[in-house]
């Protein structure tokens, strides 16, 4: 035998340094150095244990299964408690597929050494073979608690991936954590760490991380989009621009579909329109131009979702919008939704009886403090009533609130599925309790602004789909409907769609009306710091609703009443819109200090009082105002509103048109400043629309728009002859 390299000639090794220079020339690879070195270590001492145990090791290394059982047996002979050779043995049986005996060999072990990572590792692996999956991760998990670089950046990586897919989010931040101990530059770990972050309210946190993985990649575009949502939704709108302007930059030429995507809605809800829609006809154009540059199935969800939902905001032309609403929406269902068969609910199978209760079912996000909310649940009330059972559904995330109970109390039953990772709802969840429940209709009040809405949708969830409410059509079945009024779609609007429009005999929409704090006009303008006798006109235009002709306008009506101001107050950057006005201010020779800015209240019910505030609201267009606009009328204040072409800008002429209201409707920007300037100057025509209003809300002339009860029965016999023509 050679003469161990550690060892001077004059020395004669004992049997601890002879196992010890054997463990050194097995990891080397010199397995018979390593074997003589043990048959020596033996011969000096023939019932030490460790030695038999890497003997042991040196021969399994070597294809001999039995001989190394044998000499494992023989360490836990000479010690019983020596734990590395009973987890040794039980791998040896996991090979032999002796699977009882190796988890015996791997439990005894542990009882020895509870902290022997190895010991749960293996452990684990065997839980897995029999298909004990929860005990194998739990096992999988203890291991990687003690030791956290056991299975190495790419397994603790995917195992985070895994622990979130199951909703186990903590542990999943706990493994990713490890694995950028092992790897400090790892950035795919700080991006997931920071997205978990993101959907469980803690952007601080979140920010850091995602921050972090950008640093480390400048163009890594999963952190760069987070961020840049945070951001943008944190209503942080200097920093957004400033961070997609970055993501942009960095990520344009790799990502261009995404990066245009994010600029565009960063832009808008800032109000800054006039430069979002430079990069929407800049996208849409290479769109039009080949839409197979989409590939990916996030782009083109991402595409459906966003880019789509942007449109009507910045263009009102339904010809060239249906264009590609159409065009966009057959790539999405082609490519990156796949319709499940099992799923469908063919008509030739179903039975529909009058004698029954028809099952309506409502899918939607909003069963809340939403505009949604506000102007769904009156009429969900009432058809509850009729000779209905009614199903809610709540998709993606629901903020519980006193709202939602109304919903629950008002329904036949109110589901919430179960939450998945990143705020993402199974959709196979919700879909099986539809089918559950045998619905008969099932109505969509989000539309094409929640994806997985359409994606619930283009399964035929039940026998009839319809969309209705919070968004226009969702461009994806010729088998669906899409609910309307003759106003808001008049007869020739059909061949725009997809969907077969059904048009509901008065209006849209109906409501039961508000509630809010009383105060007084004296009060209120008393607090602001307006006369009694001044003019006041009010937008509510958020950033995205908010644009240049929108501004000019306005200022326009103010230039030719005297004593009159504009209190603007919406959601998006105070700076643009300041800007924006003031620019627009100078340009006509009116003083700036004529417009007066208003922050957000708390509650719905305070922010209602500024209807009292003013005496004319002046509506938003291409994409007019739906909740503001009713709550305006409902608190008898008179609304200018430009009536456009697509169905979200001409939500105002519907709502007029149901309560027989001519005064205000205007067809081009001159005429809406004529209305304005009118209104503003007359406080007799004022008093007209205002008299009109209030009749319209008196029980023995009651409007449709306010009468949620005949809505909700025509609803109801819109429905059923859909049903019965179907079937």
């Amino acid at each position: 035998m050679n003469t161990p390299s550690n060892f001077s000639t004059s020395q004669t090794p004992n049997f601890e340094t002879l196992t010890q220079q054997a463990e050194l020339y097995y990891a080397q690879g010199q397995l018979s150095e390593a074997i003589a070195c043990c048959r020596e270590a033996l011969s000096l001492q023939p019932n030490w244990a460790p030695t038999y145990v890497t003997l042991a090791n040196i021969l399994q290394a070597q294809g001999q299964i039995s001989e190394a059982i044998s000499l494992y047996y023989r360490a836990i002979e000479f010690n019983p408690d020596l734990s590395q050779a009973h987890v040794n043995l039980g791998s040896m049986f996991y090979r032999q597929g002796k699977l009882e005996e190796a988890i015996a060999c791997y439990r005894k072990a542990i009882q020895l050494q509870p902290e022997m990572a190895a010991a749960y590792w293996n452990l684990a692996k065997v839980w897995q073979k029999i298909g004990k999956s929860e005990e194998a991760i739990a096992s999988q998990q203890k291991a990687l608690e003690l030791n956290p670089s056991l299975g190495g950046v790419e397994f603790n990586l995917s195992q985070g991936y895994r622990l979130a897919e199951e909703g186990k989010l903590d542990e999943a931040i706990a493994v990713w954590q490890g694995a950028i101990k092992l790897k400090p530059d790892l950035t795919e770990a700080y991006s997931q760490i920071g997205i978990i972050l993101r959907n469980q309210g803690k952007f601080s946190e979140a920010i850091q991380h995602l921050k972090k993985a950008i640093e480390i990649k400048p163009d890594y575009a999963t952190a760069h989009q987070h961020l840049c949502g945070i951001l943008r939704d944190g209503n942080n709108y200097a920093v957004a621009r400033e961070a997609v302007n970055k993501y942009s930059q960095e990520c344009r030429v790799v990502d261009p579909i995404m990066t245009a995507i994010y600029m565009i809605s960063t832009y808008q809800v800032s109000g800054l329109n006039e430069i979002a829609k430079d990069r929407f006809f800049d996208l849409e154009a290479k769109l039009i131009e080949d839409i197979n540059i989409a590939k990916k199935s996030v782009e083109l969800k991402s595409l459906y979702g966003n880019f789509l939902f942007s449109v009507p905001y910045l263009r009102d032309n339904i010809e060239a919008n249906s264009h590609l609403y159409k065009l966009v929406s057959k790539a999405y269902t082609e490519l990156a939704l796949k319709p499940k068969s099992n799923y469908q609910q063919k008509l030739a199978n179903f039975e529909f009886s009058k004698s029954r209760k028809l099952k309506v079912g409502f899918i939607s996000s909003h069963f809340c403090r939403h505009s949604v909310g506000w102007c769904s649940l009156d009429i969900i009330r009432e058809l509850g009533k009729l000779n209905t059972e009614t199903y809610l559904y709540s998709t993606e995330r629901l903020k519980v609130d006193d709202q939602t109970q109304k919903f629950s109390q008002a329904a036949t039953k109110l589901y919430v599925p179960k939450k998945y990772p990143q705020g993402i709802v199974d959709v196979g969840e919700i879909i099986g309790e539809i089918q559950q429940d045998k619905v008969d209709i099932l109505i969509d009040l989000d539309s094409l602004s929640l994806p997985i809405n359409t994606e619930i949708l283009s399964y035929q969830t039940a026998p009839i789909c319809i969309s209705w409410l919070g968004f226009d059509a969702p461009y994806i079945s010729s088998d669906n409907y899409f609910l309307c009024d003759s106003h808001t779609h008049p007869q020739d609007r059909d061949k725009y769609y997809v969907e077969k429009l059904v048009r509901m005999p008065d209006s849209f929409i109906a409501v039961s009306g508000f509630e809010r704090i009383e105060k007084s006009k004296a009060d209120l303008r008393k607090s602001q710091r307006i006369g009694l006798d001044q003019i006041v006109y009010l937008c509510l235009a958020p950033g995205r609703k908010f644009n240049r002709d929108l501004v000019k306008a306005q200022v326009a009506i103010l230039k030719q009443v005297p004593n009159s101001i504009l209190v603007h107050k919406g959601l998006g950057d105070v700076e643009v819109f300041q800007a924006a006005y003031h620019q627009a201010c100078q340009a006509e020779e009116v003083s700036i200090h004529r417009i007066k800015f208003m922050d957000r209240f708390s509650t719905e019910e305070e922010h209602r009082n500024i209807y009292s505030l003013a005496d004319i609201l002046l509506d938003s267009s291409p994409y007019n105002g739906g909740t503001h606009t009713l709550e305006a009328l409902w608190f008898n204040l008179p609304v200018v509103t430009h009536v456009g072409e697509q169905f979200l800008s001409r939500m105002g002429y519907s709502f007029l048109q149901s309560l027989d209201i001519k005064l205000g409707v205007s067809w081009s920007w001159e005429e809406y400043i004529d209305w304005g300037v009118k209104l503003g100057q007359n406080p007799n025509l004022r008093q007209e629309y205002i008299d009109r209003v209030v009749k319209s809300k008196e029980s023995e002339n009651l409007a449709p728009l306010w009468n949620s009860k005949k809505f909700a029965q025509d609803m109801y016999t819109a429905v059923e002859k859909v049903l019965i023509r179907a079937c």
